[in-house]
């Protein structure tokens, strides 16, 4: 389906709600699969529908000798109080053929609240099994929907019910949230407005990357609502080869009405050069102990990545965390040996990234010259770290506490901590008496 801006859909009939999570969810286990998620409200009411997708691939699973796979996908829906609230199994046969990616879909009734949803995949010719346990929370939204990703936007036929159909479209979502260039070079999203009937508003979709910094935009485009219309579909695509590095980026959506401008974005990782999807979801993600120094890797990243970073579950995490590193391998290992030698300054209380000399140590690597000074005079013992590559900078740390925990009290780098009285800092150290 060929698009080259925002495009009214259709009008629905039903008011429509939907909240998810920021990435999709991949498994782990002997089977790998992608599943997301998106809340629409059908009937009006209190209780809304779930839709569940899936996102898999033939070549993982036995086949008999006519070349049918068999599996099944077993979805069990948990309240926060521990409660079973909703339970579905696909029983799936479907003709193996090298290469091929399927998508499943359905929908499970659910209220506000907070829950897990658990989703096994089995192969029924040699029992292996992939997991996979995304956190949801239901909440409502007044305007703007989720941003729903797909691979691929089609029309329906009159007669389908297909789960994926969306008035007179398929949406084949993108259910494990990556896209592999050059072969997938468009995302397609699908995202709905609602209660704006008799409106004129604003559209823009765009593409930034994790930091926020936006890599393509469309100009904005206007649109009238039809008086008493309670809720509309919409359909763009954006093209991904403006994405120059693998990563974690996101879609995001902006509407302006009735002087106000509101958002809605969906993150997707963006890899590149791999011989199949099915190999970029497994270098993607990787074991769940892939992400070796955690804590130390939230110091590299920007405020906004920080904050993505913060919001992801472990499996995403390690997905981001291999993601943010495909292209440049030899500075993850640079940055993971930072981590290792870092742990010299580690307290009796605290880890070494904790620690203001770790913590430079770890962002910005092993210093050109210390210039230690255990005690002279009157001043606490300091140290001084210069680094000489792309400018003379330098920072000061001192251990007022007598702890050997040295506090960072100078820098010469902008956005450092910094004190205009540093001096005095490291200077008053009490020498007993009147002297």
């Amino acid at each position: 389906m060929s698009m080259i801006g925002i495009k009214l859909l259709f009008v629905l009939v039903f008011c429509a709600i939907l909240i998810g999570s920021d990435i999709a969810s991949v498994s782990s286990g002997d089977i790998r699969f992608g599943i997301d998620t998106a809340l629409f409200n059908y009937t009006g009411t209190e209780t809304m529908g779930l839709e569940i997708y899936e996102q898999l691939n033939l070549d993982q699973f036995s086949s008999d000798q006519d070349s049918i796979v068999r599996f099944t996908t077993t979805l069990v829906l948990i309240s926060e109080s521990g409660d079973t609230t909703a339970i579905d199994q696909w029983n799936s046969e479907t003709l193996w053929v090298p290469g091929r990616s399927i998508v499943n879909s359905t929908v499970m009734p659910v209220i506000p609240g907070d829950y897990s949803l658990v989703v096994t995949v089995t192969d029924t010719g040699n029992g292996k099994q992939g997991v996979v346990t995304r956190d949801l929370t239901v909440g409502s939204i007044e305007t703007l929907s989720e941003i729903e990703l797909a691979r691929a936007i089609v029309p329906s036929p009159e007669e389908s019910t297909n789960p994926l159909r969306k008035g007179e479209i398929l949406v084949f979502p993108a259910a494990d949230g990556s896209y592999t260039l050059p072969e997938e070079h468009v995302v397609y999203y699908y995202i709905e407005i609602y209660n704006l009937g008799g409106n004129s508003v604003q559209l823009q979709g765009r593409l930034e990357t994790s930091s926020g910094e936006t890599i393509f935009a469309r100009p904005w485009v206007p649109l009238e609502i039809p008086e008493g219309v309670e809720a509309v579909g919409l359909v763009d695509s954006l093209d991904l080869r403006v994405a120059h590095n693998s990563g974690l980026y996101r879609v995001v959506f902006s509407l302006i009405a009735q002087n106000d401008t509101l958002e809605t974005d969906k993150y997707l990782i963006v890899g590149r050069n791999l011989e199949s999807e099915a190999d970029f979801i497994t270098d993607a993600v990787g074991e769940l102990d892939e992400t070796q120094y955690p804590d130390h890797f939230r110091l590299i990243l920007s405020s906004t990545e920080a904050d993505v970073y913060d919001s992801l579950d472990e499996d995403a995490r390690n997905r981001f965390y291999s993601a943010y590193w495909q292209e440049t391998p030899e500075q993850r290992r640079y940055f993971e040996e930072r981590c290792e030698e870092s742990n010299r300054y580690s307290t009796a209380y605290r880890e070494s990234w904790q620690t203001d000399r770790g913590r430079v140590y770890i962002i910005y690597g092993p210093p050109d010259d210390i210039e230690s000074v255990i005690f002279q005079g009157r001043h606490v013992p300091y140290e001084i770290w210069y680094y000489y590559e792309g400018g003379s900078e330098s920072f000061i740390f001192a251990d007022r506490s007598g702890t050997g925990d040295y506090e960072q009290v100078y820098s010469s780098v902008e956005g450092e901590v910094s004190y205009v009285n540093w001096e005095d800092m490291i200077a008053p150290v009490s020498m007993g008496g009147g002297g």
